[in-house]
């Protein structure tokens, strides 16, 4: 079976890139300061910016793991997009009034206001550092497109997507990547509406039937049926109640701290206008993912039908039959469109990352006497600096994915394990006037603690289960005994006391010792519920934990470490909250 692309599809995939080169040098000399560069001036249409948005978040991952995760498990992960969509136009309204109230350029600079400089810096340290992950999670998705495509290997994919992005990216700042995002989202839907056109007259039946296909052979909703789906094992792969909780958090996270998504709603100039941005982007999205879902079920229907063409694995499925079955040059054309999602996203990371690191760090700890022309030139650097690490984020993300045989699904949660400490610290800061700095950093040492430990648990059980044949010894698979975790509970609480003790004595500036200590007992924690679930679960067969349950402890313990910190905690002083949460919106902060 070729799988290979012909000339006329590079000379097509050619052509689109020089047009979007021309979009970045036309936008070149349009930036006169931070504020056209970074925010595009501040007043930027909100239909454009809503199409940006949606291309922003709709990458080469989206479009590899939605029907590569369709074609080998079924629908079940993404039945609750849907809802996480709508559910950000009220995040929207909630984080970005504030955002807008103080002028910022990203939203970090709220978190100075309600906590302190050092909490500012740590999250804005921790958004960079997984937006880094991020781009190695895309790049590595894109290596999947043209691996199935073209048969490209993956290095080759990386550095050709990030050289390019980089290229327009550092020319234009926001404006350039607003208007190729229009044009890309356009390439895109076209190329779309040809995939599915094509496969609804080479599946059997067609649309309806092809859909009917893939849901009697097990890529429905067949999960809903099954009661283990309604229990919270970490040994099944889905669960109803994460699934329904991973709907939740990234409406709340994308709007309060994505710097991507967060720099494009303040580009629209008022939080009125950044809450249409919002919803234009979210009623494009909502089509957009039935067509990914269609396109996933009709993607495995063709090839069941036609069990005498291979398929080396599901994320790769769309991808070889671009190639194989659509004359060319639309295979061509095609790919120009799933390339059009990955070098927006990639923009978007690139411009928005500069930003932070510009805003954040550079401005505020090497050189606050930075005029205008210095802060864009010094975003152009850091936009290519930016770019050079992702290619080295994205070969290192494909090493480890192979290493664990891993799908993108998979593969994107095992690298965010200090991500705990966001939400906290945004709906903390939004909710309540008694949320503070000890409470972010309490929080932060011990969810980082435990998300460490659970982290491992799916490590080493994964690479253990992996590796089991009958008659071999569970190993990291099987139960482990809760002894482990002791040392950890014990020399975090030896911490703990002393950290006690220096503050009896009225002695300052031992935040790092409440935090190791705070990390240790979470680590602890982690450890005891492994030993747990594993002695309840794993006494009969080995098992392997759920990605989908690197989430959950990390949640359950900043839900109940804040109820009990803004129950009984004190008041922060006036200036702190004045203005900036939800129920002091309407004061003067002062």
């Amino acid at each position: 079976m070729r799988v290979s692309l012909e000339l006329s599809d590079y000379a097509t995939m050619l052509m689109y890139l020089v047009a979007l080169t021309v979009i970045g040098l036309f936008c070149t000399g349009k930036n006169k300061n931070t504020k056209d560069y970074m925010l595009g001036g501040g007043s930027m249409p909100f239909l454009a910016l809503g199409i940006s948005c949606l291309m922003a978040s709709l990458s080469a991952f989206s479009l590899v793991m939605a029907p590569g995760e369709i074609f080998s498990h079924g629908l079940t992960f993404f039945i609750f997009g849907p809802v996480c969509h709508l559910l950000m136009i009220g995040s929207c309204a909630i984080f970005l009034r504030f955002y807008f109230k103080i002028g910022a350029f990203t939203p970090f600079e709220y978190l100075e206001r309600r906590y302190s400089p050092a909490v500012r810096t740590m999250i804005a340290s921790l958004i960079l550092y997984l937006r880094m992950i991020y781009l190695g999670m895309v790049l590595f998705s894109t290596s999947k497109i043209f691996e199935g495509a073209a048969g490209w290997p993956c290095w080759m994919t990386i550095l050709v997507c990030s050289s390019i992005s980089i290229l327009f990216t550092t020319l234009g700042g926001l404006k350039t990547v607003v208007w190729t995002d229009v044009m890309q989202f356009v390439v895109l839907v076209g190329g779309l509406a040809c995939i599915l056109a094509v496969l609804i007259l080479k599946v059997d039946g067609g649309l309806i039937g092809g859909v009917r296909y893939a849901f009697a052979n097990g890529r429905g909703l067949d999960a809903f049926s099954k009661p283990e789906f309604y229990r919270l094992n970490p040994y099944i792969r889905l669960s109803f109640w994460l699934l329904l909780l991973n709907a939740v958090l990234p409406a709340i996270t994308t709007m309060s701290s994505d710097q991507m998504t967060v720099q494009r709603l303040l580009a629209s100039g008022s939080c009125r206008a950044a809450i249409k941005t919002q919803t234009v982007n979210t009623f494009l999205t909502l089509p957009m993912l039935l067509v990914l879902w269609m396109l996933g079920l009709l993607v495995f229907a063709f090839f069941h039908q036609h069990p005498e063409l291979k398929v080396r694995s599901g994320d790769t499925a769309l991808f070889q039959f671009i190639s194989t079955q659509l004359p060319s040059p639309l295979p061509g054309l095609v790919i120009a469109g799933m390339l059009a999602a990955v070098i927006s996203t990639l923009n978007a990371v690139f411009n928005s990352m500069a930003v932070v690191y510009v805003k954040e760090l550079h401005q505020r700890y090497f050189n606050r006497e930075m005029d205008e022309i210095r802060q864009v030139r010094l975003t152009r650097i850091a936009t290519i600096l930016i770019g050079i690490i992702a290619c080295g984020m994205g070969l290192i993300i494909a090493g480890a994915a192979e290493w664990l045989a891993q799908s993108v699904v998979e593969a994107q949660t095992i690298f965010n394990a200090l991500d705990v400490i966001i939400i906290p610290a945004f709906l903390f800061a939004v909710l309540s006037r008694k949320a503070s700095s000890s409470l972010v950093w309490v929080c932060a040492g011990s969810l980082w603690g435990l998300k460490l430990a659970v982290t491992a648990w799916y490590f080493l059980s994964t690479m253990s289960r992996k590796n089991w044949q009958p008659g071999m010894d569970f190993g990291w698979a099987g139960p482990i005994p809760g002894s482990w975790a002791v040392p950890f509970w014990l020399i975090g609480l030896l911490l703990l006391a002393l950290y006690f003790a220096l503050l009896l004595r009225r002695r300052k500036g031992f935040m790092t010792l409440l935090v190791a200590a705070v990390m240790l007992m979470g680590f602890g924690a982690g450890i005891s519920l492994w030993s747990i679930c594993s002695n309840i679960w794993c006494r009969e067969l080995p098992g392997a934990v759920s990605f989908q349950w690197l989430v959950l402890p990390g949640v359950t313990g900043y839900v109940l470490l804040g109820a009990v910190w803004l129950t009984f905690g004190k008041v922060q002083p006036k200036e702190k909250y004045a203005g900036l949460t939800l129920f002091d919106s309407n004061e003067t902060k002062g």
